[in-house]
């Protein structure tokens, strides 16, 4: 990998202004670890992007870098500039910015936008610094806006954006990851429904048996109020409980607190409410906390502490504990990466009929993780998450059957299980059923049906169903062709950034069709989805130059991106390349 030859994965530059940005940014940064499912497509990346340079002294803007700081510039393999109208106003931001640009890097520079607008006709609201601002039209870089897409995922975007991968495939895994592991808890919430009722069937039974101060009756009181959605109630009953020291209250005050029921949501009362219980042994208390380190609710991101409160849980017994500490294992999340300790932990979780643990057992095994590769094992273990309703584990099956993986490929056995999977509203089945329909696998090919599925996954905003939609409409596949109707639904996947939906917004634009032909529109999308390593779209850019389209004619520049095609195999850009240095070859 380049890293090896920088010292840093990344420079901060930024106005002391924004500092608490740069802060977070740095921190997530450093904490980051690629999900084991990207490490396994691309070996060579690294795990984790530490170190990240910040410099944490207060600069006076004199215009002039100190030899310091220009030494870690020059040791940082990338440059993120946090971008506001502080920061573009900032000479030593600027300074920055024009050393890489000197440099030849001007292809490492991340502009993060977190205020202001880049070529702002208001020069207050203006965000990027005037080296930005002078780079050539082919250098011109986009910024990432963390208003437009939240800080988790402008921050995904910056990550993104410095390992080189497709940033929609990146992305969806991410979110795929995260909902994965929101999953984990669900069983805790039903536990607690379940528990609860049985305290209050038994509470109203004995109730003859607690004064009215006791802080069961309360609890049982207080759950009733709870269950009718009377939460004002609720909550004066369940704090009557707590502050006589009931675990089970305080942790059900924090379910309100993080929920946002009754009161105004609030991670920081919630994670204060989940301690007073944690502190007494409340397990799911423990593993609540480890959960919001976790993911960063109320306090910092922390991985090292929210695996500490998933031992404390797991140490007595918490299954979803125990399975969410495998996957901190498999994934190297505040621990070093280790897929026996994975195995481990999903084994305790699974072996108490924990569905999930039991769905990550498989996949550990279908990807060759700390194992021997094997398909019958996988098939195994995500059989007895499916039969528990795993919808994951059925859409896993169903990929199985259809690709003929450790069992015979069979489309009927396929489309069994994503149906399965499908009717729980799992996105990933709905669009492989979808996929079925358009190829016409195992069923006649009906673009219909294949765009009633598309739908149902593109409405949960699963990025390569809306592009598919898009390339329906498009073409006239199971409805009228109607250039509007594509270009609303590439669009829809191309903002969050899928780039074969970016490629195709620029033939439209290209072409003329359903928009006035657009040369310059065409290669702004163009190199979006260039940028991700298109190969499409980096032949059109190639395209484009040779033919003077939008740009001025350049072959030296046309050869470059038909080359960056080539290299990916595409052998459209490699016939093109050649026909090209054919043409400008010397004639005798």
């Amino acid at each position: 990998m380049e890293q090896e030859s920088f010292k840093y994965y990344a420079f901060i530059s930024y106005s002391h202004k924004d500092k608490k940005t740069a802060k977070r940014l740095q921190r997530r940064l450093e904490r980051y670890h690629l999900p084991s499912a990207i490490q396994k497509t691309y070996p060579d990346l690294p795990k984790s992007l530490r170190p990240v340079f910040i410099d944490d002294s207060d600069l006076v803007a004199n215009g002039t870098l100190r030899t310091a700081l220009e030494a870690n510039l020059e040791r940082s393999n990338y440059l993120i500039v946090v971008c506001s109208p502080c920061s573009a106003k900032s000479e030593y931001v600027n300074d920055e910015v024009e050393y890489f640009i000197r440099r030849g890097r001007a292809d490492r520079i991340i502009p993060l936008i977190i205020d202001g607008v880049p070529h702002a006709e208001n020069p207050s609201e203006e965000c990027f610094p005037r080296a930005l601002l002078s780079l050539p039209r082919e250098s011109e870089l986009l910024g990432i806006d963390l208003k437009k897409f939240g800080e988790r995922d402008a921050f995904l975007r910056v990550i993104a954006s410095m390992l080189r991968l497709d940033l929609d495939s990146f992305v969806s895994r991410e979110a795929k990851e995260r909902k994965r592991r929101a999953m984990i808890f669900t069983p805790i919430a039903a536990a607690l429904v379940i528990v609860a009722g049985i305290l209050v069937w038994n509470n109203i039974r004995l109730s003859s048996f607690f004064s009215d101060n006791s802080a069961n009756a309360q609890f049982t009181i207080a759950f009733a109020y709870y269950c009718k959605q009377d939460y004002g109630q609720a909550m004066e009953w369940f704090k009557k409980a707590a502050e006589q020291g009931y675990a089970n209250a305080q942790y059900s005050i924090g379910i309100m607190y993080r929920r946002g029921e009754g009161v105004e949501q609030d991670y920081s009362q919630a994670m204060e409410w989940f301690k007073k219980a944690a502190e007494q042994g409340y397990a799911l208390a423990q593993g609540i906390i480890g959960d919001m380190y976790h993911q960063g609710l109320g306090v910092e991101q922390d991985y090292v502490q929210a695996m500490e409160w998933f031992k404390k849980a797991a140490d007595q017994g918490d299954i979803a504990a125990q399975c969410i500490i495998g996957l901190m294992y498999r994934d190297g999340e505040g621990v070093e990466q280790d897929y026996a300790q994975a195995m481990d932990w999903f084994r305790k979780a699974a072996e108490q009929g924990h569905a999930a643990a039991q769905n990550d057992i498989g996949f550990l095994y279908y990807q060759g993780l700390g194992v021997e590769q094997d398909y019958v094992q996988a098939m195994e273990w995500f059989k007895k998450a499916a039969e528990q309703g795993d919808a994951p584990a059925q859409c896993n099956i169903g990929l199985m059957y259809r690709d003929g993986e450790g069992v015979e490929q069979d489309y009927a056995q396929a489309m069994d299980w994503f149906r399965k999977a499908a009717e729980q509203g799992q996105a990933d089945a709905q669009y492989a059923i979808g996929i079925m329909y358009h190829e016409g696998q195992g069923v006649e090919q009906d673009y219909s049906q294949a765009l009633e599925w598309f739908k149902k996954a593109a409405e949960q905003g699963y990025a390569d169903a809306q592009g598919i939609i898009g390339d329906m409409y498009y073409q006239g596949l199971g409805v009228e062709q109607d250039y509007g109707q594509a270009m609303e639904w590439f669009k829809k996947a191309a903002e969050q950034g899928y780039a074969n939906a970016q490629y195709s917004i620029g033939i439209m634009y290209r072409r003329g069709e359903g928009v006035e032909q657009d040369y310059s529109q065409a290669m702004d999308w163009f190199r979006k989805a260039a940028e991700q390593g298109n190969a499409y779209a980096q032949t059109a850019i190639g395209q484009m130059y040779r033919d003077g389209e939008g740009v001025e004619q350049d072959y030296a520049k046309a050869m470059d991106w038909f080359r960056k095609a080539a290299e990916q195999g595409y052998a459209d850009a490699e016939a093109q390349l050649e026909e090209l240095s054919r043409d400008l070859q010397p004639q005798n």
